[in-house]
């Protein structure tokens, strides 16, 4: 067995990474404590334990550590739940890795090292320098960590029985035809994959939640259940199903047409917010086609946002929808991804439907051009990436650390989301602002849970 391996529902937004400590820069005001920058976000250290060249393990905010592991190295904050017990850690009883200030300085994740580890686990025996840049939630086969997950009502628990990420289960979809939307990977983990001549868009990430729209084709059988009944042991490749067209509609992760998944239960909104959209657009979407996109503001009808104090400029009641990203499949079966450039070209063609006027948001394209043009100050020689990703934390052209203009309420803006044209990998990259981040943080702690995705992580 694999010392340090992926498990199957691993997220990488979520997970431990083997990583080198650059230079430990001082904090003002402090003689003992110091800042990393590691996968370009700032951690707080004690200059007394952690070095420049040390070769450690990173945990991201968010994400929930293993309890024994914790118990072992007496992280608790709660001193009783320690094996020391006269010791104390930062460590809530949910294990939870989260957002601190110290200093007036973010800290945005955990490190620790191997000697910690053998704590929890003494026949570790990996030579981690070989390992620097690897990502992996499972020690030796137990869980390590995960997406940290609020605890919930028990109703909202059973709101959720109807998820199912496996498409595989549902008989009548044809494997590859309908996508779930992939994962969003962190531009601050990925800046290398960033060249200084790529064009790239850079678009507003609009805090909502996400609905995928396919016109896809589907396979239904050509005749009724009593005929399999009747003649049980029909040979398998014998193809006793008619091909047809079907519209599906899904959140992030759950069908969401009765008729396919007929278990499926309205969610966390208790109301099917992604349905107004599909009958919207059902008549509007060609054969093999498929839309992603982000529907923000209020649940229709009610005065409940989807997300707590987004309202993107929405009445109570009214809401609406950003598509992001569009990919169309060919007579071969070959699938295409389109440039941002044209998914906005399509969404103005939507936005010209009567019924669409106020229903449809373009997406809010921000820049298209290459990165070194964007920052000619910047040498493409030395630190490119690191440089760029630094102006582009900051870049209030961009929204960055500033509040959401969209919105009436006074709340940050999420984000942007970076495309490279014509990419051959179907790929987004994503850079959140530390003060959204700070108030998501925040919400946790206050035991606010207003995000159906969230629910979805597990």
């Amino acid at each position: 067995m694999k010392t340090l391996s992926q498990s199957k529902h691993m997220s990488h937004e979520y997970c431990c990474t083997i990583v080198k400590i650059g230079e430990v820069k001082p904090i003002d005001g402090s003689d003992f404590l110091g800042q990393v920058l590691v996968e370009g976000r700032t951690i707080v250290v004690r200059k007394d334990e952690i070095h420049e060249g040390d070769i450690l393990f990173y945990v991201q905010n968010e994400s929930q550590i293993n309890r024994d592991f914790t118990f072992v190295n007496n992280l608790f904050d709660d001193k009783t739940l320690n094996y020391d017990t006269s010791q104390k850690g930062y460590i809530n009883k949910n294990c939870r890795i989260r957002m601190v200030k110290l200093r007036g300085v973010l800290s945005m994740g955990f490190l620790f090292s191997v000697s910690c580890m053998k704590k929890w686990y003494p026949n570790f025996d990996v030579d981690i320098s070989q390992h620097i840049g690897e990502d992996f939630d499972t020690v030796n086969g137990e869980l390590f960590v995960k997406a940290y997950v609020p605890p919930v009502k028990e109703s909202n628990v059973n709101r959720n029985k109807s998820k199912n990420n496996n498409l595989n289960k549902i008989d009548c979809l044809i494997p590859g035809k309908f996508q779930l939307h992939y994962d969003t990977q962190q531009l601050n983990r990925n800046m290398d994959k960033i060249q200084p001549n790529d064009v790239v868009s850079i678009s507003v990430k609009m805090h909502g939640t996400s609905i995928v729209i396919g016109n896809v084709l589907t396979k239904y059988p050509k005749f009724n259940g009593l005929y399999f009944k009747l003649f049980p042991y029909l040979p398998k490749f014998l193809k006793f199903y008619k091909e047809k067209y079907t519209v599906i509609y899904s959140s992030r992760t759950v069908i969401k047409n009765r008729n396919i998944n007929p278990k499926v239960k309205d969610g966390y909104y208790s109301k099917d917010v992604w349905g107004e959209y599909y009958e919207l657009l059902k008549n509007y979407i060609p054969e093999n086609m498929t839309i992603y996109g982000e529907i923000v503001g209020y649940v229709g009808g009610t005065n409940t946002m989807i997300q707590k104090g987004y309202d993107y400029g929405c009445k109570p009641g009214e809401n609406k929808l950003m598509i992001y990203r569009i990919s169309t499949e060919d007579e071969t079966g070959k699938k295409y991804e389109w440039n941002v450039s044209d998914v906005y070209d399509f969404t103005l063609l939507l936005k010209d439907k009567v019924e669409l006027k106020d229903k449809i948001h373009p997406i809010d394209i921000l820049y298209h051009g290459t990165l070194k043009n964007l920052y000619e100050d910047v040498s493409i020689t030395t630190h490119w990436s690191e440089n760029v990703l630094e102006k582009l934390k900051n870049d209030i052209t961009f929204g960055m650390e500033q509040d959401e203009p969209m919105c009436r309420n006074k709340v940050p803006r999420e984000g942007f989301c970076l495309r490279i044209d014509n990419d051959i990998i179907d790929e987004c990259f994503k850079l959140k602002c530390l003060k959204f981040l700070n108030r998501e943080s925040k919400l946790i702690d206050d035991g606010v849970i207003d995000d159906f995705e969230m629910q979805e992580r597990y």
